[in-house]
């Protein structure tokens, strides 16, 4: 990753001295200059600056600018001799962007390959090699040549009914166009006998430099969708007998790349909070959840359009003459009615509430591809989630921006990973620009944020002295009495002596104290703890707090290299004053 803002530093073991630094680091340090390094940071990360410098390791650093302000780094040690280290540091909101752009990158790539699963094709421009492979062989190449033994293969098969479609597929690649679909009457790669072969891909550049084409080879005979004895021959998904996603998306692609049949409208439905179903009432429920949803969807969408799991709790949904968006309107509500109106019993007769979060899009009226009609659509359900979920949105030119607005604009939107699918160092940082930014963002709304997007079943926030429960979020939630039997486990001394210096445990399984704690392994049962991480730190106030981040269904061999994110959590956690919240 280039950026002008990475800091290199070398300073002296002993004395922390800055012996030579970047330009960058230099601006950064201004009137600083003879200051050693630790004096630049901040002072709670100060004194952990010889652990990180003996053991080499990478650490998350909080540093201040000549303003006081905060701002924090994940620096990267090494040293080559005894008196000199070498610091490297990238700030984390540039790791943020950096991730950002990439999955972004990622993304478009897993889109256009996702959308059918004949066969795939890559043309890698460095290293003059152009693949085409089965999607269900993956390591069989069909095709594996240069770009000019590809291009003879193509001349060869070129006649008066293909030569111009097979020219401007030549071109594409060649020139690295951005987006492509070419729809070849015949079989021009020699793989499959077909009437027409469908190319659709799309190009990667770096540095304004073609590097990369993908996409997708799908071939088709005239014959029509719609037909009984098609629908029947259609793979469906063994759970909810919908179709296949590769099913469904076959179908979106020939209805509109390829028969560009018009007054087609697909909608893409996601149920609101899926996981939590699945984290608080187990995988068995979650399959009763998605089951009934299904069977609600189909039952509205009946012959006039097909349906198909896109997803672990995504439906596409394709309408056929749907010309009429008021209709459109009075479906939708239907769907998310139905849902929201019913039910699913737990075994113990609890009652499950589903809520649908739908976005819509419309061809050729909105897009003249079914890419971008994706795109459209999943941009309104972005919408749904964002503006609360239980909702359905229907994209609409004058009131979302055209396409190319929403493309420009839709990685900055601010909102906490409605999607599910952020890093956990964007989560932070994306928690971090609230926090710092001053938006109103509520203690227990963090925490939701915390349990809901980093996969954790329980949080527990404790301050003060004796331990008061201020903040609880994620699944089994404790009740007064138990919390107030129990809490004082937290001043047990075989959990105590477990704190490093940076004040934070990890405990992959509480059996450990079994034998060796048998007070403080009954309180940990009695809460239902299997697994936990613990954060010490201090409010805005400097009074003492304790973040508990646990798994109660199984235990969790935690990843080590996410405990800095951990540590950075309980810095924004230090922003509130904890002793005036009440739970």
């Amino acid at each position: 990753m280039e950026s002008k803002n990475v800091y290199e530093v070398k300073i002296n073991r002993n004395t922390y001295d800055v012996i030579s630094a970047s330009t960058a680091f230099y601006a950064f340090i201004g009137s600083r200059l003879y200051s050693g390094f630790d004096k630049l940071m901040d002072p709670a990360d100060a004194g952990r600056l010889s652990e990180y410098i003996e053991t080499s390791r990478n650490a998350l650093l909080t540093m201040l600018t000549e303003e006081g302000e905060s701002k924090n780094y994940m620096a990267i040690f090494s040293s080559k001799d005894r008196a000199l280290v070498d610091i490297k540091m990238i700030p984390l909101d540039e790791i943020q962007e950096w991730e950002k752009q990439n999955r972004y990158q990622v993304d478009k790539k897993n889109n256009i390959l996702g959308l059918y699963g004949d066969y795939l094709f890559e043309y890698e421009v460095e290293a003059d090699n152009v693949r085409v492979y089965a999607v269900e062989h993956f390591e069989q190449n069909v095709l594996s040549m240069s770009f000019a033994e590809f291009e003879q293969k193509l001349r060869k098969r070129i006649d008066d009914k293909n030569a111009k479609e097979a020219e401007e597929l030549l071109a594409a690649l060649g020139s690295g166009k951005e987006y492509f679909t070419i729809n070849i009457p015949g079989d021009i790669l020699n793989i499959r006998e077909t009437e027409f072969t469908l190319l659709k891909g799309m190009s990667f550049y770096e540095d304004g430099q073609h590097i990369y084409s993908t996409g997708y080879v799908h071939f088709w005979n005239e014959r029509s969708v719609d037909s009984v004895e098609t629908k029947r021959a259609m793979e469906r998904d063994y759970l909810t007998g919908v179709l296949t996603k590769a099913e469904i998306s076959n179908l979106a692609v020939n209805t509109v790349d390829v028969k560009k049949t018009g007054n087609v409208t697909i909608a893409i439905i996601d149920i609101d909070y899926f996981k939590k179903v699945n984290d608080v009432y187990g995988h068995m429920m979650g399959d009763e959840v998605l089951k009934r949803t299904a069977s609600i969807i189909q039952n509205e969408v009946r012959e006039d359009g097909l349906v198909g799991r896109f997803g672990g709790d995504e439906f596409l949904v394709i309408f056929y003459d749907a010309y009429d968006m008021e209709t459109m309107r009075e479906r939708l509500r239907s769907i998310k009615n139905g849902v929201a109106s019913s039910f699913v019993k737990t075994q113990s007769g609890e009652d499950i509430s589903i809520t649908l979060s739908i976005g819509c899009a419309a061809y050729p009226k909105d897009a003249d591809n079914y890419e971008d009609l994706f795109f459209l659509a999943d941009f309104a359900l972005y919408r749904a989630k964002e503006k609360g979920r239980n909702r359905y949105i229907i994209y609409n030119r004058d009131k979302h921006g055209t396409l190319e607005d929403i493309r420009n604009n839709k990685m900055s939107v601010n909102t906490l990973n409605s999607r599910g699918n952020m890093s956990p160092a964007e989560l932070i940082c994306a928690m971090q620009d609230r926090v710092y930014t001053g938006q109103a963002y509520p203690l227990d709304e963090l925490l939701d944020d915390v349990a809901l997007n980093l996969n954790i079943q329980r949080v527990l926030l404790y301050v003060g002295h004796p331990r008061m429960l201020v903040g609880m979020a994620g699944a089994n939630r404790l009740s007064r009495d138990v919390v107030e039997a129990t809490r004082d486990y937290l001043t047990v001394p075989a959990l105590t002596k477990l704190y490093d210096e940076t004040g934070v445990v990890v405990v992959d399984n509480v059996r450990r104290f079994e034998s060796s704690s048998p007070t403080l392994y009954e309180k940990l049962k009695k809460q239902g703890i299997i697994s936990f991480v613990h954060v010490r730190f201090k409010d805005k106030n400097g009074v003492d707090a304790t973040l508990s981040l646990e798994f109660v269904k199984n235990s969790m061999t935690w990843n080590r290299t996410h405990l800095p994110y951990f540590r950075l959590l309980a810095k924004l956690l230090s922003e509130y004053d904890l002793g005036a919240q009440n739970l």
